[in-house]
């Protein structure tokens, strides 16, 4: 090959090299964009019971856990629930039956189908801190039998199943 038809080889290399740089400076750049995107989380209030019973027996200060009716003063017995609630939530307690309710009779052949009214109260409840690992309340359960409703009742044992509802 000539080196004429080498340098005009090259310098044909040449400017088809330089017209690509200026055809591609001539397309415009691809531009860039942004979107937004916005993330929600809802956390809600939330109670539970970490104990599913407890036992209120209600007594005056006779023998043992009993009612003797001739001392005087209501008979009352507290128990503790463990509770836990959402960060912020304040929980809510109520028995269902609602309170007051009657205690009835369970020792056949003593007092029939006698009943005592007992009053059901609960205190010492907080609001929620967490639901996580040592978050957990305590509420105390309080069960209240008058001495004029208990001065009079029949010997035996006299019980009643109570639902604890908890709410947020």
């Amino acid at each position: 090959m000539s080196s004429v038809f080498k340098s005009m080889k090259c310098k044909g290399l040449a400017a088809v090299a330089a017209g690509a740089v200026g055809l591609a400076a001539a397309i415009p750049a691809a531009a860039a964009d942004t979107a937004t995107v916005t993330v929600n989380a809802t956390v809600i209030g939330v109670c539970k019971f970490d104990t599913s019973s407890a036992t209120v027996t209600v007594t005056n200060g006779g023998a043992g856990s009993t009612i003797d009716p001739s001392l005087t003063g209501n008979a009352t017995g507290t128990a503790t629930l463990d509770y836990r609630c959402s960060n912020g939530t304040t929980p809510g307690f109520a028995t269902t039956p609602a309170s007051p309710t009657t205690v009835v009779c369970s020792t056949a052949g003593t007092c029939g189908t006698d009943t005592m009214p007992v009053s059901v109260s609960f205190s010492g409840a907080a609001t929620g801190s967490g639901m996580g690992s040592g978050q957990v309340k305590q509420v105390t359960v309080t069960g209240t039998i008058l001495q004029a409703d208990y001065v009079n009742a029949k010997v035996g044992s006299y019980t009643r199943s109570l639902t604890v509802n908890l709410t947020p």
